[in-house]
């Protein structure tokens, strides 16, 4: 393929005599993708998994070579988001160092604070201890009491020193068949009783419970291109064992991305 991926799905389409818009149409894809695509312009693309996901569906349209579309789509576009990712990650990165040293501050702060209560009770101990007061006696006139016979002098034992006893208390700390295409086009607008359709398709593995209004929660485990759907009158609550892998589309518009490949996304609400 001597031109680029987008010139080449450019080319296609206007073959077919296919406007953007028609083309949007059939591949349920916002045109602003379509036209990312063919501008080459992967920033203004989802995730890899997703944009992968809309190569395929385009090319499905227009009758490429899906294997051909997607190999020269991972040469183009593989160094842009492997850039992307190594970005993301450094991102991460940062973000843990800077929780991680948060951490250690309020450690640091606990026990300083920790040692000046324990300082300031032990010397409000002391001072409120009381001081031995001196006893005094009558003197005795020398005349009236006999001297006593000297005795020999005794060394009196000392007493005892206590010495304080210090305690220390040590704590723990609990310091992925293929991807069968875009949702379906048909039979996504709600009916009088279920107000809310919510279809799911599997580009990867993917784990995926969902609550429909009030109903106990059902549990799914869909495999690449797998699709399942719900509906619902009220709400939808929506749990992904691996947000980068599943395609979302609510009453037929495409949701999300709600996440990363292999990222678990809890209790996505949807509703009126």
């Amino acid at each position: 393929m001597s031109e680029s991926l987008g010139e080449y799905f450019q080319k296609a389409r206007e073959a077919k005599g296919l406007t953007l818009e028609e083309a949007a149409a059939r591949t349920r894809i916002l045109p602003l993708y379509l036209k990312a695509v063919e501008d080459n312009n992967y920033a203004k693309l989802p995730d890899e998994v997703f944009a992968k996901g809309f190569v395929r569906s385009y090319a499905r349209i227009l009758a490429l070579d899906e294997a051909t579309v997607i190999r020269q789509f991972d040469e183009s576009g593989g160094q842009f988001y492997a850039k992307r990712n190594e970005r993301e990650s450094l991102k991460k990165k940062l973000e843990e160092e800077e929780r991680q040293k948060k951490v250690n501050r309020n450690i640091v702060v606990g026990m300083v604070s920790a040692a000046l209560l324990i300082l300031f009770v032990l010397m409000g101990r002391d001072r409120d201890r009381p001081e031995p007061r001196p006893v005094h006696t009558a003197p005795v006139p020398a005349a009236a009491v006999p001297a006593p016979a000297p005795e020999p002098l005794r060394a009196e034992p000392a007493a005892p020193a206590g010495d304080p006893v210090f305690r220390s208390v040590s704590g723990q700390s609990e310091v992925e068949r293929n991807f069968s295409g875009v949702l379906p086009l048909e039979g996504v607008a709600p009916d009088g009783k279920k107000k809310l359709i919510l279809d799911v398709e599997a580009i990867e593995r993917c784990w995926v419970k969902v609550q429909v209004d009030h109903a106990p929660a059902l549990e799914v485990m869909l495999n690449p291109g797998d699709r399942t759907r719900w509906k619902a009158q009220e709400r939808l609550t929506l749990t992904l064992g691996n947000a980068g892998g599943v395609l979302v589309s609510l009453n037929g518009k495409l949701q999300g991305p709600f996440g990363g490949r292999g990222k678990v996304v809890r209790e996505i609400v949807f509703t009126l």
